[in-house]
């Protein structure tokens, strides 16, 4: 197995197909300003990634300090990396890295960049969004993609500046991602809240069930749960997978440099 199949749980909501309920769904040129960014410059959350009782590795996701300049747009520049640890990489060693660079504006990339080591496989990735032609440049080959098409990384962070304070349990999320040299249409659904353990503390959640490809990592939609806390800055908590015949599971460990105090952890008595 893997270990990347963790990893991508996060943002990897480019994983997922179409979801159904109640939609909240982006204007159709799916160019439109975020109102509220949860995040801010330097933030910081690490994830523990283990399958069944086994630690195999750690992924950490980081904001950069400063914003950078690209394609003429002010952008975050966003940072996923995932490896395994020492005692596990005789089995199967994992170096990956995924960077996108995202407007501060409308939270849509404009450059993405993957560079994953895992066993003996590798490979490398650039996108370069050209939005006015609302294409997709990757090396030679050029996509035509919908407006508002976001990367793997982009997913995840734009994901997070949706309010659900108001929503109804099952309402769902539409978006368009590009992975793997693929165009996909994406989603989650929206099924309540729930409180869970976790090193940090007990941590209020909101928690969503992708609904996942299948045949690609999962057997049905039901296989994976996305557990976010409720509060301003809504960070993953936990995912959990069936992967086979156990669960992989990642979990937070410890983070840095929130926009919002994290009032979602319970203050125990």
């Amino acid at each position: 197995m893997r270990i990347r199949n963790a990893l991508i749980c996060f943002g990897a909501i480019a994983l997922l197909s179409i979801s159904y309920g109640s939609p909240i769904t982006p204007k159709p040129e799916g160019v439109v300003p975020i109102d509220n960014i949860p995040f801010q410059l330097g933030e910081r959350l690490v994830f523990n990634l283990h399958y069944g009782m086994l630690d195999a590795g750690e992924a950490v996701f980081t904001v950069a300090n400063q914003e950078q300049r690209v394609a003429g747009h002010n952008s975050y520049e966003l940072n996923v990396s995932g490896r395994s640890y020492p005692f596990f990489d005789p089995f199967y060693k994992v170096r990956d890295n995924y960077k996108s660079f995202v407007d501060d504006k409308t939270m849509l990339p404009t450059l993405f960049v993957r560079d994953i080591h895992e066993g003996s496989y590798t490979k490398t990735e650039n996108y370069i969004f050209v939005r006015p032609r609302n294409q997709l440049v990757s090396g030679k080959k050029t996509f035509t993609v919908e407006p508002g098409t976001h990367d793997i990384v982009s997913t995840f962070y734009y994901l997070r500046c949706i309010d659900f304070t108001k929503q109804k349990v099952g309402a769902a999320i539409h978006i368009h991602a590009f992975f793997d040299e693929a165009p996909m249409e994406t989603g989650i659904r929206y099924m309540g809240k729930e409180t869970i353990k976790t090193q940090l503390g007990r941590m209020k959640c909101y928690v969503f069930k992708p609904i996942l490809v299948k045949g690609r990592i999962f057997k049905n939609q039901d296989d994976m749960v996305l557990y976010v806390s409720e509060d301003k800055n809504q960070i993953p908590v936990r995912v959990k997978s069936k992967v086979y015949l156990d669960y992989v599971m990642a979990d937070i460990t410890s983070y840095s440099g929130l926009k919002y105090p994290l009032d979602a952890l319970v203050k125990e008595k």
